[in-house]
Formats: C-alpha cells, structure tokens, sequence
C-alpha cells in the first residue's frame, strides 16, 4: 500500500471538513431541543455523515486515512475548548485503523462499515468523558459559551443514568449501521458511474 501524497491529504482534509461542518450544522439544529440533542444528534450525525465518511475512505484508499480524520475532529473540540476530547478521538481512530489495517480493507465495505459502526459508538465517549473525568473544565466552557444551567442539567439527567447511556449508544450504533447501507446505495449508484471513486 504506497504512502499518502499531498493529493490524498489534501482530499482528506477537505472531506473531514466536510464532515465536522455537518456535524456542526446537525448539533445547532438539534440544540433547539435538549431531548433529541442530547439522545440523537449523534446518531444522526453517524447516518448523516456516513456516506461522506466511506467516499473519503474509499478515494483515499491508504492507511491512517480515519486517524487523520479523528485527529481533525479532536482539533475542533480543542479549538472550543475541550481539549481532553483529543487524545480521545485520536485514540478513537488508531482502533479504526486496527480495523481496517489489512490490505484491501479500504475497498471492503464490512471493514469500512464496522470502523465507522465502532466509531459511532466510541463517540458517545466525548459526552461521557466530561461528566466522570473532566466536570469542572467542561461545566466552566459551557457557561462561558452562553449555554444555560437547564442545558447542564438535561445534560447530568441523561448522561449519568446506566439506561439512558445504553440506550443513545444503541441508537448512535443503529443510525451508524443504516448510515452505512445508504453509503453503499450512494457508492453503487452515483459516485461509481460518476467517476469518483
């Protein structure tokens, strides 16, 4: 498998910005309510983003491709002030990249899916890891940033009960893995005969 070129960064980039706008985009629509913000928007987000995220793979087709993007993904939450949440992102995409380490593994569509199924259920860690590890930093940089003490409550209420837990992860998990049929609808149908991949 030959190395990444400035072409295979530069489309890696461009389309993990392209996820991280997204994901932006789902998290302000979905904070008009704090239910479906705090028990979907990630598994929105994973059924959403995933065609983007398997034509990046596909394209790119070279190792480190999803820790590259995870990384990015780290820098954002570190630029809003959660700078915790990039060691474990970063640490998110080196457990893709066991996945799909293989030869071949980024043309196989079980192995891209299970990455980004793993993925999407890992990323209900950056909620977790505030409220157990990091409470003080994360409660600070939400008041500062304008959210309200009920948004924190809603936030406690959902986040530090064993059901509701288990429960967004089996959501985030579903919405991942229909995420991924429809990316290989998309695959078949338009982005193959369009010449892109």
């Amino acid at each position: 498998m030959s190395r990444f070129g400035v072409k295979d960064v530069i489309t890696t980039v461009i389309l993990s910005v392209l996820i991280i706008v997204i994901q932006l985009v789902i998290n302000a629509v979905c904070m008009l309510n704090h239910f479906v913000s705090m028990v979907f928007t990630i598994g929105i987000i994973c059924f959403v983003c995933a065609p983007v995220y398997v034509l990046m793979v596909r394209r790119v087709a070279k190792r480190m491709v999803t820790l590259l993007y995870m990384t990015l993904v780290g820098l954002m939450y570190l630029i809003m002030g959660n700078w915790f949440l990039l060691p474990y992102l970063v640490i998110v995409g080196l457990l893709c990249e066991i996945i799909l380490w293989k030869e071949g593994s980024y043309q196989n569509y079980r192995k891209i899916s299970t990455a980004w199924i793993l993925q999407g259920g890992l990323y209900t860690g950056i909620n977790l890891l505030p409220l157990w590890f990091f409470w003080e930093d994360f409660e600070k940089n939400v008041l500062s940033s304008g959210m309200s003490q009920d948004y924190i409550d809603s936030y406690v209420n959902y986040y530090s009960r064993p059901l509701w837990i288990l429960a967004i992860v089996l959501i985030n998990l579903i919405c991942a893995l229909l995420g991924c049929f429809l990316a290989r609808g998309l695959m078949n149908k338009h982005f193959a005969k369009a010449g892109i991949l």
